[in-house]
């Protein structure tokens, strides 16, 4: 991994990290559905004023007129159609169904164990890229899924009396 990746990828997991702090002062006094509406009104405007100021208006204008974008290191076109189904797939999934979820899930339990667990997604995510795209599975790969398996029994305190 590159250093600009890592770096990117430390300030997710710092950002990712520091969240569930405002989530959980969010899920204070509120039914999952109204924190999340909430916290998506409020990333819909931040993200819209950011993407704009980046060039996302000219970018969608470009990828319309061309009936797509170039995916890939051999930047095979993918059509527009198939990008607008990849968006609505991950909102359903990630926007809605997991963050409704994981506000139920920190209105029952402590945060310390909710985002531990709920940080677990990247298991599926490599199952599924093994499957879907035929990623390699390595030793290390292989090796930090059992690690993943190991913390969530652990963090979920399934195997202690105090639960």
């Amino acid at each position: 991994m590159n250093k600009l990746a890592l770096m990117y990828a430390l300030v997710a997991v710092l950002a990712w990290g520091l969240a569930p702090i405002f989530d959980k002062i969010l899920k204070q006094g509120l039914s999952s559905w109204t924190a999340v509406f909430i916290r998506t009104i409020a990333a819909l405007i931040i993200i819209t004023v950011v993407a704009i100021q980046a060039g996302a208006i000219t970018e969608i204008r470009e990828m319309l007129a061309q009936g797509g974008a170039a995916f890939g290191e051999a930047n095979e076109p993918v059509p527009a159609w198939l990008l607008i189904v990849a968006a609505i797939g991950s909102a359903l999934l990630a926007g809605l169904i997991g963050q409704i979820a994981y506000y139920h899930a920190l209105g029952h339990a402590d945060a310390s164990r909710v985002v531990p667990i709920t940080s677990a997604y990247p298991l599926v995510a490599a199952f599924a890229g093994v499957a879907l795209f035929h990623e390699e599975i390595t030793l290390p790969k292989l090796g930090g899924a059992v690690l993943i398996v190991i913390g969530v029994i652990l963090v979920s305190g399934i195997f202690s009396q105090s639960q």
